[in-house]
């Protein structure tokens, strides 16, 4: 994890998307590919033999990918893939060169020369995602030229994967459909309602920004498979409650006494009774434990889970660093507020945090990691 590669992946927060044609709200790049993994979750839960390691990595080269070549449409981008595919990865990796380790080089050159099924789920969730934010456009602007194209070629292509059973699923629109609109509809919430900020991050996008940075973090102290695993789609769900509470900002939980507490009860009402029946049978425990006390470290058991107070404990376990996810979610509050003031709209809840956040984690240390210099102005300035 580095400086560059921390803010190449939050450009995608300022890249709009389908902004050649009338909309009626902003849709960013960022929310789409934190909704697409969402989606990768669940058609992943329909198949055999996926190999989540692998899948992790594409999808985070595939971020990547999108943020290097910004906002090329999907035509365009096929087009100039027939023609020069080979130029455009050579393009690709000498932007990143020297901000991705071996490993992830290796799986942003696979990332388009591949059909392996890890792959096919995160084409399949790409579409799906793109096809919900084109539902909203195509009701807005059913007159707009191309528009029945645009829906016949998104429909067209989505076919093309009807062979994964989530996908058909999905397309009945009942429960599973249900719980990716649900999560879908967390770009409309947005992060810092409060204060102004440039740019503007939604919680949908907030999400997949704490869940690859739990990656790296998890990474960089050598978690093993099943930490990489439980760590990136925690981060992933950590705000999943909040699709149905609406973020509540940070001074509101603290100034009230005891409100956090009730808060939570809230909340694991809500898991139990709205969000857990939408998904997958076979998902719905591990949904409940990933999004149950999100930033508690855990081990998971045959029954649930079980809480441990020091972080080293789950060093080996099939388990969750919920202390290293509230770090990474913390550094993303802190990127979202320092990109901002870098970016001239500052006030002053924006410069509070980010001086409050530099000093909490000043000396702080978790698995041998000294993460203060991810909250000093001076680590992002010097890149």
């Amino acid at each position: 994890m580095n400086a560059k590669l921390i803010k190449l992946i939050f450009s995608t927060a300022s890249i709009e998307r389908w902004n050649d044609l009338p909309r009626p709200f902003k849709f960013i790049e960022l929310d789409k590919q934190s909704h697409k993994m969402i989606i990768a979750y669940i058609l992943a839960s329909f198949e055999k033999n996926v190999n989540y390691y692998d899948l992790i990595h594409l999808a985070i080269a595939g971020v990547l990918y999108r943020a290097v070549l910004t906002d090329l449409k999907s035509p365009v981008y096929n087009y100039l893939r027939k023609k020069k595919g080979k130029e455009l990865d050579e393009f690709v990796l000498k932007k990143l060169e020297g901000i991705i380790d071996k490993e992830l080089k290796y799986y942003v050159k696979l990332y388009n020369n591949t059909n392996c099924l890890e792959k096919r789920i995160l084409s399949a969730a790409s579409y799906i995602a793109s096809k919900w934010e084109f539902d909203f456009i195509y009701n807005f602007a059913k007159e707009s030229y191309g528009i029945e194209e645009i829906k016949k070629t998104i429909e067209n292509e989505l076919e093309d994967y009807y062979d994964l059973e989530g996908v058909r699923i999905l397309t009945l629109k009942r429960k599973s459909y249900d719980f990716i609109s649900l999560c879908g509809n967390m770009r409309f919430q947005k992060r810092w309602a409060n204060t102004p900020r440039v740019p503007e991050t939604s919680v949908l996008g907030h999400m997949l920004f704490v869940a690859i940075m739990s990656f790296f973090l998890t990474k960089e102290y050598g978690g093993n498979k099943d930490k990489i695993y439980y760590n990136f789609f925690t981060g992933l769900f950590h705000d999943l409650p909040e699709a149905l509470t609406r973020d509540i900002i940070a001074p509101v939980k603290q100034g009230v006494a005891g409100l956090d507490e009730i808060l939570k009860e809230y909340e694991n009402m809500l898991i139990e009774e709205k969000i857990i029946p939408l998904v997958p049978g076979n998902l719905k425990n591990e949904l409940k434990i990933m999004i149950t006390d999100e930033f508690a470290n855990k081990i998971v058991t045959e029954n649930g889970y079980k809480k441990v107070d020091v972080a080293e404990d789950l060093l080996g376990n099939k388990g969750i660093d919920g202390k290293l996810i509230k770090v990474a979610d913390h550094l993303a509050a802190y990127i979202e507020a320092l990109m901002s003031i870098n970016h001239g709209i500052k006030s002053p809840e924006l410069i509070n945090a980010v001086e409050f956040l530099s000093k909490k984690y000043e000396n702080f240390q978790i698995f041998g990691i000294r993460v203060g210099k991810y909250f000093t102005k001076e680590y992002y300035e010097k890149d």
